[in-house]
């Protein structure tokens, strides 16, 4: 996405090949770690680089990727750098501190925090719509489960695949007989059965995969998916959109079930 450490670094270089006076003398990448507080590694070795004094400039993609506290971002600019002697640019911000008034050093994580008050508020706003349609037992996953399609009438509404129900129907009967997930899909293999990813590039969407294969995983997951009791399961995974917040995988046993939504595959014995 454009959010990847590539993506910043490209944006970051691009930027210094217009500067004539600007050399790039190393890169600091933070991987994955939040950016709520400063204690992170590579922030430390770059405040160390700058103490030493190899380092005069610090440049950044945008200012959550210096630091998402906007009290801590604002000390920064306000009096760390300019007692350190560092120029500080922020590319997407358009922010410079060579060319910024003190008014401006002040005004940028302000306006930061209004961003990101912002950014909250839609990701709750966002979350609340999508719980309240998965309560009225709507189908809001991004791909219907293998046996499964969307009605054409309504896309929150799941129709049984005649021809992939089949296959469901008997990896559910193997299973019965004792035999292992990893059996099974080597079955479906020999047997030339097309996969959910397959099928998905053959309809040509971009997540689709042309020889993906059959694995236990993929059975293992089928066989537990209550989906196909004709159940919408809802929180399956508490999904914050607002960045910084990592999806929670809830457990089996907090699944919310909501029953009779749509036409079951299997009855509740096989299950």
């Amino acid at each position: 996405g454009s959010n990847s450490i590539e993506n910043q670094i490209d944006i970051i270089q691009q930027y210094i090949k217009k500067q004539p006076n600007l050399r790039i003398v190393k890169i600091f990448v933070d991987n994955g770690k939040t950016g709520t507080n400063f204690e992170r590694a590579a922030f430390l070795d770059m405040m160390e680089a700058v103490r030493e004094g190899s380092i005069n400039c610090i440049i950044v993609k945008d200012l959550s990727r210096f630091g998402r506290n906007y009290l801590e971002v604002g000390n920064y600019l306000e009096k760390v750098f300019p007692y350190l002697g560092v120029r500080f640019i922020s590319v997407n911000d358009q922010f410079d501190t060579l060319y910024s008034s003190n008014q401006e050093v002040f005004m940028v994580p302000l306006k930061y925090i209004i961003h990101d008050i912002y950014a909250k508020n839609i990701s709750k706003k966002v979350s609340t719509a999508i719980d309240i349609r998965k309560k009225s037992g709507k189908f809001m996953g991004k791909i219907p489960p293998y046996g499964y399609v969307r009605d054409k009438q309504d896309r929150y509404q799941l129709c049984v695949h005649k021809e992939r129900a089949k296959i469901v129907k008997q990896i559910f009967s193997w299973r019965l007989d004792g035999v292992g997930p990893a059996r099974i899909a080597q079955y479906l293999n020999n047997m030339g059965v097309l996969t959910q990813l397959q099928v998905r590039f053959i309809e040509g969407h971009k997540d689709g995969v042309e020889n993906a294969l059959w694995r236990s995983s993929v059975i293992t997951g089928l066989l537990q998916n209550p989906c196909y009791l004709g159940c919408i399961v809802e929180r399956k995974g508490s999904n914050l959109l607002y960045k910084g917040k990592n999806n929670m995988v809830i457990p089996q046993t907090e699944w919310h079930l909501i029953e009779n939504t749509h036409e079951p595959i299997i009855d509740k014995k096989t299950f």
